[in-house]
């Protein structure tokens, strides 16, 4: 009867031992697959979805504008003024492909993407709307017409510095918080797309 009763509970530990590794197991693997395992993945996927090409339209400020270079030059050989004028095309944003791993961080259930500073994404002379005109003296005029369009070269070359500055005025260059305010504002559709609700600062 006593080895009867050994055997019982015996047989009873390994059950419960059995059982008790099998709950760690299964535990363990909910803590791997639902834990820090799957958020490393959350945010990988999150990653991927950013740097996306579907993404960038909520990222850019697009702007097609007329901008206008005007130019006086004096040597001794005379003097010449020029106007010269192109419609252009540019994007100013937060390049996404940029980011990085460590730019994405859990806190609790949500990711907190730091975004990269904003830049000029494209800048686009539409040629066929550009248009010039120049009054020089006598020998600019002449070098003028040796060069082959010397004059509207030198002007061209002053759009980006004009850009810029047009930029600045007309208050064109987001800011990385305006760009975040942006993004957070289409968090519903990030959420869908990225299966994580991603905050952006």
């Amino acid at each position: 009867m006593t080895k009867i009763l050994i055997k019982l509970g015996l047989l009873a530990a390994l059950l419960v031992a059995t059982g008790f590794v099998s709950v760690w197991k299964f535990g363990h693997r909910e803590q791997s697959g639902g834990g820090f395992l799957d958020t490393k993945v959350n945010e990988k996927i999150t990653l991927s979805v950013l740097k996306s090409e579907a993404m960038s339209f909520l990222v850019t400020r697009r702007t097609t504008t007329q901008l206008v270079v005007e130019h006086d030059e004096s040597n001794l050989f005379g003097d010449w003024n020029g106007v010269y004028w192109v419609t252009v095309r540019w994007n100013w944003g937060v390049d996404l492909s940029k980011l990085e791993e460590k730019d994405l961080r859990r806190e609790g259930d949500k990711i907190v993407c730091h975004l990269p500073e904003p830049e000029l994404l494209e800048f686009t002379p539409l040629l066929e709307t550009e248009g010039f005109f120049s009054k020089s003296s006598f020998v600019p005029k002449v070098q003028e017409m040796f060069n082959g369009g010397q004059q509207r070269a030198t002007l061209r070359a002053l759009l980006m510095q004009k850009a810029m500055k047009f930029a600045d005025e007309e208050h064109l260059r987001p800011s990385r918080r305006q760009l975040a305010e942006q993004l957070n504002g289409n968090s519903s559709f990030i959420k869908k797309a990225a299966g994580a609700d991603v905050v952006f600062e």
